[in-house]
């Protein structure tokens, strides 16, 4: 087995310098490219930026842009970039025309169309605008901002995924593209937790603070040194919790009778636990709970992250001062040179010009819930053929509550765009038929816990030796770690929860499954790396991706204190409230909303209304970019985030329906080996 660079020998021209191209750049370094950077770069503001920086080749003038271009594989720039290089002719068609083998990829705010296109924005107005800010903090409180980089991390992490992809489809014969990224556009991917009250009752997601509008008990406990995070699913985990915090007679208590009842009486089993916490040190407490298999974690502050043993062993944290890391432990494949060698799937298959680049890859999904069907939503859109194995019952997502006729709304959001089958494991008949599809599959992508794949014989170690596929395994903390984590207790644990609400003092989650989400898009970043050096090396892959990872990476750039943050200003306009993200006095504050942010534009201040959901998806930039798009389900007309992957020459087609009633066991018919050898491979 080895590991190595996987993207060795690319070049990549950076014709952009703000936050989110400058993250894709360094994934891409750090992934083994050389990049040269065209214009002149900000000056570092401090320890994140001076490492944001690293690794770059010396820079070079405008005037060498035409030269560089001619022998690049990608070029990464953000607005102010591609404006540049339109001003010498070069805007987007023009570099499609001139350039057909080229990778490009614009970050910006809100894209090139729209009727925002060309507005200013910063992480907490984007925030403001995609309805996350109005979600956040306890319910009957004012809303909790946040200092988390969702958007820019979540657009820098879609690049790495169509960047990598293209560079598949342009070997396979689709040429290259021009890739249109909104931040804005990509933030939107994280609110499908919070469509369904939107789209099944017409009314804004209530502020739950960090309860589980679904789960009880749920919530933040004190401790004697540090809040913790308690997360309990069902009743066996419920009896456990009460019996370890000395409390049996809970259990029989009509009031916490089952989960529902829990839910409704969750304040008064709140302030039951909360006793018991409160008698404890952080530390001590979470080990006791996780011993009993109950997920819980300290909340931790970025210098506990920073400084702590899980950042450094995932390599997020190097050096004797703690510099940042990129999460090349969940990107970077191990390589299994020792096993079968035959080309199964479709990955070798050349596909005609400006084919979407995954046209016909096989990706074999097992997995539930957010962090793995987010993933192979996104491979999806990229052309993939996702097949969903769920169990005889079906995938846990279908039954949650806020029901689409016979099926959880989640799954329907997580699922758009796949088929579905249903095999049991144990069977023999269904084992083998599992096996065909595995013998027919490019990637097995899972987000199955490690004990769990090795039960059921699809841990990497067993796949690998019977199998050349990239086997992408999503987990809390890597596959070694053998644990249990949850969305919350990733964010408690990684630092988000500190940055959410940090102004007033008390920990918040974010309102949506930011780490199950982040973590969705590193897998996806990760299976398509892998697929890349499978496609150069034929050789079978592992991906070892972990949610901690991706929820740190968006926090580290709070590791250091000479990059102060202002608080944002809460503005009450006539008709609304306007979130002011600086600490100067706005002018001519009186007004509506569009007048408060109209004075905030003219005097160079970033400033956007403070929108509930119901707002936002009739915005008219939601509606130009089709990031909200219907769909019919079980009768009824559902709500679902729409494709951000957009490209020039594709668009962005909107995904298909769920398998909701579909049971398709595919890919049973050998795969034909195509006797074409793609250029440039073995």
């Amino acid at each position: 087995m080895t590991t190595e660079q996987p993207l060795n020998g690319m070049t990549v021209i950076a014709a952009g310098h703000d936050t989110t191209a400058a993250l894709l750049v360094k994934l891409l370094v750090d992934l083994g490219a050389r990049a040269t950077p065209v214009g002149e770069r900000p000056q570092p503001a401090g320890g994140f930026e001076r490492w944001l920086r690293t690794g770059l080749a010396p820079a070079v003038g405008w005037d060498e842009a035409d030269r560089l271009l001619g022998g690049a594989d990608v070029l990464v720039c953000d607005a102010r970039g591609g404006d540049r290089l339109a001003e010498r002719g070069l805007d987007p068609r023009t570099l499609l025309e001139a350039y057909p083998e080229l990778v490009t990829v614009r970050l910006s705010a809100f894209g090139l169309t729209g009727p925002l296109r060309d507005a200013p924005a910063t992480e907490r107005t984007l925030q403001a605008l995609a309805g996350l800010t109005a979600a956040t903090g306890a319910e009957g409180e004012p809303p909790a901002t946040s200092t988390v980089g969702l958007a820019s991390r979540t657009a820098a992490l879609s690049g790495l995924i169509a960047v990598t992809a293209q560079l598949i489809g342009r070997a396979r014969g689709a040429g290259g593209d021009y890739l249109d990224i909104a931040e804005f556009d990509s933030l939107l991917t994280h609110v499908g937790t919070i469509l369904p009250s939107v789209a099944l009752t017409g009314r804004p997601p209530r502020r739950t603070g960090n309860r589980h509008g679904m789960a009880a008990p749920w919530n933040t406990y004190p401790c004697r040194d540090a809040p913790v995070v308690i997360c309990t699913m069902g009743e066996t985990m419920w009896r456990r919790l009460a019996t370890l915090a000395g409390r049996p007679e809970l259990i029989d208590d009509p009031r916490f009778a089952d989960t529902a009842a829990r839910v409704r009486h969750a304040g008064e089993l709140d302030g039951a636990l909360a006793e018991w916490t409160a008698g404890h040190e952080a530390d001590e407490l979470v080990a006791r709970l996780r011993a009993e298999g109950i997920p819980s974690a300290r909340i931790a502050t970025p210098e506990d992250v920073r400084h702590g043993t899980a950042a450094r062993r995932r390599g997020l944290a190097t050096g004797p001062l703690g510099e940042p890391g990129s999460p090349l432990r969940s990107l970077v494949p191990t390589v299994h040179t020792t096993g079968p060698s035959p080309r199964q799937g479709r990955l070798w298959e050349p596909i005609p010009r400006g084919s979407p680049p995954l046209s016909g890859v096989r990706l074999l999904e097992v997995g539930s819930y957010t962090a793995g069907p987010h993933a192979g939503r996104l491979l999806a859109q990229l052309g993939a053929d996702v097949l969903k194995v769920e169990p005889p019952r079906g995938e846990g997502s279908r039954h949650l509550a806020q029901r689409v006729g016979p099926v959880g709304y989640l799954y329907v959001v997580n699922n758009a765009g796949k088929r579905s089958c249903r095999l049991d494991l144990g069977d023999p008949g269904d084992r083998s038929t599992f096996d065909g599809l595995i013998a027919n599959a490019d990637i097995l992508l899972t987000n199955l816990a490690a004990d769990t794949l090795a039960a059921g014989g699809i841990a990497p170690e067993q796949v690998l030796p019977r199998h050349a596929v990239v086997h992408c395994a999503v987990t809390g903390h890597g596959l070694a770690a053998a644990d249990r984590s949850v969305d919350t207790v990733i964010q408690a644990e990684s630092g988000v929860m500190h940055l959410v609400g940090g102004a007033t003092g008390t920990p918040q989650r974010t309102p949506v499954s930011s780490a199950d989400v982040m973590g969705a898009y590193l897998a996806a970043a990760a299976a398509i790396v892998s697929s890349y050096v499978r496609l150069r090396t034929g050789a079978g892959a592992t991906a070892d991706v972990a949610l901690f990872d991706a929820a740190v990476w968006a926090t580290q750039d709070r590791w250091f204190d000479d990059v102060p943050v202002e608080a944002p200003q809460l503005i009450e306009a006539a008709d609304g409230t306007v979130v002011a993200d600086t600490a100067r006095p706005l002018p001519g504050t009186g007004g509506p909303v569009s007048a408060v942010v109209e004075a905030a534009a003219a005097a160079g201040l970033p400033a956007a209304p403070l929108h509930d959901l119901t707002r936002v998806v009739r915005h008219p930039q939601v509606r130009a970019r089709h990031m909200v798009v219907e769909q019919a389900c079980a009768g009824t007309t559902v709500l679902i985030t729409g494709n951000h992957l957009r490209s020039l020459l594709r668009g962005a087609p909107a995904p298909g329906p769920a398998p909701v009633d579909h049971d398709e066991p595919a890919w049973l018919v050998p795969t034909t080996l195509v006797p074409t050898t793609i250029e440039g491979q073995g």
